[in-house]
């Protein structure tokens, strides 16, 4: 008898008898195999009292009617076991397991196993995913795991002004905001409406430096030190390490203070009159601007030790030349005159011109210049900038 290439139906023949047999075996055949489910794969033996039209997929080692049919479906009709070969492409749901598997020509295997799924345009776990929010996931919680060591989540975006962040949201309105959204700063930024935000929390992504920008008060301050020996040396201008501090954007105000303490060692060598520089940049060096020096009497040529104390103010801020500091230096040393300076604790005062206090990523420090000839040591300098809004 001919069959169909594909489904194995059996066609009916040009003189046949009976043909409504071969018509309705065809049938049968055809009822199994679209839209297939079967009842399970996991029975062993063929069940004592399976109903008409049962399918059922039978496993390696199966005994009794289904011995060597591993692999094909077992369909019950008029009351014997019909068998159907499984070809490449089929699909099969398996109702006790609720899996759906596909058959790829030598075996059936579970969708759900696949290795991988590759360029998917979008993809939803019970929810709908469209061109915007291409994955979307509709849950009571959703879990990211390791396979065996560590694991990261990463959030990549095109260029220093994009946005790669984590947005939580309320009725769909966003109420709170952490990642880089903007720039290349770490921020945390919060909103009553999901319109109107509010920085909370910024980490500069060069310095490290941690502001709070909507934390009001005098408690704002930010700190910096070096407990290395610089040194012997200062006999031309040098930078002070440790005496720098990155300026938060947008965190100086009327009010803000920086003091630097800072000691110092000299030997007999040098005479000249000590200088300190106030300076305002990005470098950290002397290359940075000059806002303001303060030159202390001349020295002797005595060793001494001493410690220097600054107090600047800034008593304006703002764009082009809006913004003005006030410097105040002082001197306390061993020698009641000699050393370091010629008379006991000199005093020092200077202000400075208008400058721009908004410059990105500013750093305020301070150089030194203790003169030809010069041997100073310094062991510690503290740094603090205060009074920030």
């Amino acid at each position: 008898m001919s069959e169909t290439p594909l489904l194995k139906l059996p066609l009916l023949s040009a003189q046949q008898a009976q043909k409504h047999i071969t018509h309705n075996e065809a049938l049968l055949l055809l009822e199994a195999a679209v839209q297939l489910s079967v009842i399970g794969r996991g029975l062993a033996a063929p069940p004592a009292a399976a109903e008409d039209g049962a399918r059922y997929l039978v496993p390696a080692g199966a005994t009794g009617a289904w011995a060597g049919k591993a692999g094909q479906l077992a369909l019950m009709q008029g009351g014997s076991w019909v068998f159907l070969m499984p070809r490449k492409g089929w699909r099969m749901w398996v109702e006790d397991e609720g899996k759906l598997l596909l058959h790829d020509g030598v075996q059936w295997l579970d969708l759900l196993a696949f290795a991988e799924f590759s360029n998917l345009q979008r993809l939803g776990v019970n929810a709908t995913a469209d061109t915007t929010n291409r994955l979307a996931v509709s849950a009571a919680a959703t879990l990211f795991t390791h396979a065996g060591s560590d694991h990261r989540l990463k959030l990549n975006k095109n260029a220093a002004g994009d946005t790669a962040s984590l947005l939580y949201q309320t009725g769909f309105a966003g109420r709170a905001e952490l990642g880089l959204a903007g720039n290349d700063d770490f921020a945390i930024k919060v909103s009553a409406d999901g319109v109107q935000w509010t920085p909370a929390l910024v980490i500069d992504r060069a310095s490290g430096a941690v502001s709070l920008p909507s934390t009001p008060g005098p408690a704002a301050a930010l700190f910096g030190q070096s407990l290395s020996s610089q040194g012997p040396g200062f006999a031309t201008d040098t930078y002070l390490a440790g005496s720098g501090l990155v300026i938060p954007a947008g965190r100086l105000r009327a009010g803000t203070r920086y003091i630097l303490a800072f000691d110092a060692s000299k030997s007999a060598a040098g005479l000249a009159a000590p200088i300190v520089s106030l300076r305002f940049g990005s470098t950290q060096s002397v290359a940075d601007a000059l806002l303001a020096q303060l030159a202390f009497p001349a020295q002797t040529a005595a060793a001494d030790d001493g410690r220097f104390l600054l107090e600047v103010t800034f008593r304006s801020v703002g764009p082009g030349t809006a913004a003005v500091v006030q410097a105040v230096a002082s001197l306390v040393h061993s020698m009641a005159s000699g050393g370091l300076a010629s008379s006991p604790g000199p005093v020092r005062r200077a202000t400075s011109a208008g400058f721009n206090s908004t410059l990105a990523n500013a750093v305020l420090g301070v150089s030194v210049n203790a003169g030809a000839g010069a041997a100073w040591t310094v062991s510690l300098v503290q740094a603090q900038l205060e009074n920030l809004q």
